[in-house]
């Protein structure tokens, strides 16, 4: 038995230092999509041990950044790793001498930034004209990177009300982290009817239905289109136009909504309160005007817009 023992510790030490330590194998290639770099994303091992595993976890440095290669040299990785290891850990280092590391991404194209701009115009539509929407850059975006992870994109207009405005905002976040942000300029069309005249009007003609027609036109370069024949049928026009010009219906006399003097509800709302009041209108009011009204329980004046025939609401 002892004759056994001894032989079989002399087959033992014989064997190659290499046959018994841990075998880490470096890849010619890798990728990763996290900003840190660790062994595990670069090697494999031949046994899953609690040193191959801790090995697998540690940190070697950064990655490059989304979309973008470097070159690994191994040995360095390994002088370094070396500096925190036990003088007792068996490794046995195999594989290429250097590691072509490339950091994944999501790319951003112009179809995706178009993509962007047009879902963010139709969750407006609520807050604007009946039209068809279309924008156009001036010059095709460049695509980019940006890291993995879960991607929040905000747009913001140039112009409060999107019509008109010549350039979106783009901000990419990844993780709640800004990864990047564009800024795209262009021409944002906003094609809807609108009332175009068939003659020449004088000042103080009665608007009848053969003096207009309904036309496809582009709201971002009209100031206050008539999109509505029964707003302006019947009504005088206060100043002269020419034939083939869009009706602006800043050229109809709209009689006032609330006469001076008249008896008014005030309406006042501002976040979860809600209160009415009565009032005497000190001035005429049309659509949306802001007129003085006369509170008649406090008789203190105040300015409130017009909302309704006989109805204001406080401006705060």
């Amino acid at each position: 038995m002892i004759k056994f023992l001894f032989i079989f510790t002399v087959l033992l030490s014989s064997l190659p230092t290499s046959a018994l330590a841990l075998q880490v194998t470096f890849s010619e290639s890798a990728e990763v999509s996290s900003p840190f770099v660790t062994l595990g994303d670069i090697a494999v091992f031949d046994e899953e041990t609690s040193l191959s595993i801790a090995l697998a976890s540690q940190r070697i440095g950064l990655a490059p950044a989304a979309g973008e290669s470097m070159s690994l040299d191994t040995n360095t990785v390994i002088n370094n790793l070396h500096l925190t290891l036990s003088q007792n850990s068996a490794i046995h280092w195999n594989g290429s001498s250097s590691i072509l590391l490339r950091r994944t991404g999501i790319t951003i194209g112009p179809s995706e930034i178009d993509s962007s701009i047009t879902a963010y115009i139709e969750s407006e539509r609520d807050n604007l004209p009946q039209a068809e929407y279309s924008f156009v850059p001036y010059d095709i975006p460049l695509p980019f990177v940006i890291p993995t992870g879960k991607l929040d994109i905000e747009v913001i207009s140039a112009k409060p009300g999107i019509i008109g405005t010549k350039r979106f905002s783009l901000i990419y976040k990844v993780d709640g982290k800004i990864a990047n942000n564009i800024s795209v300029r262009g021409n944002l069309k906003a094609m809807a009817p609108v009332a175009v005249l068939t003659q020449n009007v004088q000042r103080d003609t009665i608007l009848h239905p053969d003096m207009v027609r309904m036309e496809d036109r582009d709201l971002s370069s009209l100031r206050t289109p008539c999109t509505d024949l029964r707003e302006v049928l019947g009504k005088r026009i206060i100043k002269s136009q020419r034939s083939e010009s869009v009706l602006d219906l800043s050229s109809i006399d709209f009689p006032p909504l609330i006469q001076k003097g008249q008896l008014v509800k005030i309406l006042l709302n501002h976040n979860e309160l809600h209160l009415t009041a009565t009032g005497i209108s000190i001035m005429n009011g049309k659509q949306d005007q802001v007129i003085r009204v006369k509170n008649t329980g406090s008789q203190k004046i105040i300015f409130c817009k017009v909302v309704a025939p006989g109805l204001v609401e406080v401006k705060i």
